[in-house]
């Protein structure tokens, strides 16, 4: 008798962990949704502003969509993104989309991070070197870039992308979030010039 409730307890545990874990699975997924209707929805609004004159900071223009400041969008063609880029960086805008953490186009060392939702640099990781991106900042400036190297990083590796020597610095957490995606990208040679 005493085995018996030891094993109806374990297979109610067990029933326990796996619901738990399809609610946050689902949890996941609804909110990755939701950040890639939400910067969707920026990205159309922002692309309408491409060429407005507006406040400046670091050299970069910036436009205003829904209460929040952006400075341009960011094409990654080998992934199928197009995503609007915050001017500023917190874990509020990072839900809505990738974040300018340090730097300008102006300056070559932009350095974005995003969540690694599906909708936004969640397949970052798929990259190589080679591989194109563009940024076009608002006032239509469009800078193209390629991937140079990628590498996986500790969270606290802060120097290693702020003064990365590379024009373009693109990162997001891995899954588990205890290292980041890193992608180092200089600007194409015919931009460079």
């Amino acid at each position: 008798m005493h085995k018996s409730k030891a094993g109806i307890a374990f297979v109610i545990l067990g029933a326990v962990l796996i619901g738990s874990a399809l609610l946050l699975f689902a949890y996941n997924r609804a909110e990755d949704e939701t950040a890639g209707r939400q910067a969707d929805a920026a990205l159309e609004e922002l692309q309408s502003k491409i060429g407005e004159a507006g406040e400046t900071e670091n050299g970069m223009t910036l436009a205003e969509v829904e209460g929040y400041e952006y400075i341009g969008y960011l094409e990654i063609p080998a992934i199928d993104r197009t995503l609007p880029v915050l001017a500023d960086w917190d874990e509020l805008r990072l839900s809505f989309g990738p974040c300018r953490q340090f730097g300008s186009t102006k300056t070559d060392d932009l350095v974005i991070a995003a969540h690694n939702f599906k909708n936004h640099f969640g397949l970052l990781s798929e990259l190589e070197p080679g591989d194109a991106v563009r940024f076009t900042d608002m006032d239509g400036e469009e800078t193209d870039y390629e991937v140079v190297k990628t590498a996986i990083l500790q969270p606290t590796d802060v120097e290693a992308v702020q003064n990365s020597g590379h024009d373009l610095v693109l990162y997001t957490c891995t899954y588990g979030g205890k290292t980041r995606v890193t992608l180092f990208c200089d600007r194409t040679e015919e931009q460079a010039e």
